[in-house]
């Protein structure tokens, strides 16, 4: 069973808030390897769209390799991130604060990228207008896909806490494989795919920042929570990481999967 629409607005309104965006620092990087098979899919290099740049990761690897980069987002907190990341550094980046549904472009782009938040869209306002820009639509999607803990250790800490979460907020669902496996393909409906290659790198992370990373998704950021129940929180997976790290830092596998292909403006 899918999200609502309006589940997902109300999930992804969660990226405007201060706290989320200042967690962001602690996302984990994307494999430099998959950037470069990303360029090497892209002969054109005059225009590029970040779709939900957030703090610019993304946008900002791209302005060294296109004349301009849009890089838009909904979320004021996000770009000033992203602005103040840069310093200046690549003039050729536009930062639009504005919703992926709204967003209009009488040019089009040789390049658009997404990552996660493409799964926040509606995809039957967007696809239709990604049709009319590009030929090239490439998601990005890039995780630590099982802290050293374990794969077993890790499902056994989200799955009490998800449901924990699911009587602070409705629209957090208990913990099902199948269902966060849907979820999270359901814009390749919209997409003639070309391709699917995935890119490993190691990371080393503080324990302190694994978990300042969780506070940078939506569920569990701490403005849903709250104070009381966000420690605990921290507290626990504080105890469940802590013994899997040497001198306080963690080392992680990072699991970089790009997808590539042409955006519909019809579903299959």
């Amino acid at each position: 069973m899918h999200r609502s629409q309006d589940d997902r607005d109300a999930g992804g309104a969660t990226f405007a808030e201060d706290d989320v965006a200042r967690s962001y620092y602690a996302r984990s990087p994307y494999a430099p390897a998959l950037y470069e098979r990303l360029l090497q899919l892209t002969p054109g290099r005059d225009r590029a769209l970040d779709l939900g740049c957030g703090p610019g990761k993304v946008a900002t690897v791209l302005a060294d390799h296109f004349a301009e980069v849009v890089a838009l987002d909904p979320s004021s907190a996000m770009l000033e991130l992203g602005r103040a990341a840069d310093a200046g550094r690549h003039a050729n980046i536009i930062w639009v604060r504005d919703r992926a549904e709204t967003y209009a472009s009488e040019v089009g782009f040789d390049l658009v990228t997404a990552a996660a938040s493409i799964h926040w869209p509606d995809h039957a306002v967007l696809f239709p207008k990604l049709a009319g820009w590009t030929r090239l639509l490439a998601v990005i999607i890039g995780d630590c896909l099982f802290p050293p803990c374990g794969e077993a250790a890790w499902l056994g800490f989200l799955k009490p806490w998800l449901a924990r979460m699911a009587e602070v907020t409705p629209r957090i669902r208990p913990y099902d494989p199948n269902r966060f496996a849907a979820e999270g393909l359901r814009h390749e409906a919209w997409m003639d795919i070309d391709g699917r290659e995935t890119f490993q790198h190691a990371f080393r992370q503080s324990v302190e920042d694994f978990i300042v990373c969780q506070h940078s998704r939506a569920t569990w950021n701490r403005a849903t929570m709250g104070e009381a129940l966000a420690a605990e929180f921290d507290r626990d997976l504080d105890t469940l990481m802590r013994p899997f790290s040497t001198g306080g830092m963690l080392e992680l596998e990072i699991v970089s999967e790009l997808t590539w292909g042409a955006p519909r403006a019809t579903p299959k």
